[in-house]
């Protein structure tokens, strides 16, 4: 009887953690859908994938390039094996007027918060 109650409880572990985050796509994708909705001004677009510890500021994160012409160059995600942080390559341009600034990108925290991939801040 013991032996058959450890059998099901190691099954439902073991199925729990098969499921891991197979559904939630892919955080990398993620963060450049997050990045591009943030480059856009697109409020919808950043709430949707902005993490819940990082709601209040929503409005600083979607009105961050709202004064100027931005776009996203040579970008490239990847997740740090199962970590928690994704590694972006590429960088912001941002147009002023006539000059470009360009804003590199960086290391960013994702958490899988209602089975949806979020961005959560820089990385540490």
């Amino acid at each position: 009887m013991r032996t058959g109650l450890l059998l099901i409880l190691l099954a439902l572990l073991l199925a729990a953690c098969a499921g891991g985050d197979s559904g939630a796509g892919d955080p990398a994708e993620a963060v450049e859908r997050y990045l591009q909705a943030k480059i856009a001004g697109d409020a919808d677009g950043v709430r949707a994938l902005l993490c819940s510890a990082k709601e209040a500021d929503l409005d600083m994160e979607a009105g961050s390039f709202a004064a100027v012409e931005a776009r996203l160059e040579d970008v490239d995600c990847q997740r740090d094996s199962d970590t928690d942080v994704v590694r972006c390559q590429g960088k912001i341009v941002a147009t002023y007027g006539t000059e470009d600034l360009d804003f590199p990108l960086s290391a960013y925290r994702v958490v899988l918060e209602g089975g949806v991939w979020k961005w959560c801040g820089e990385a540490g």
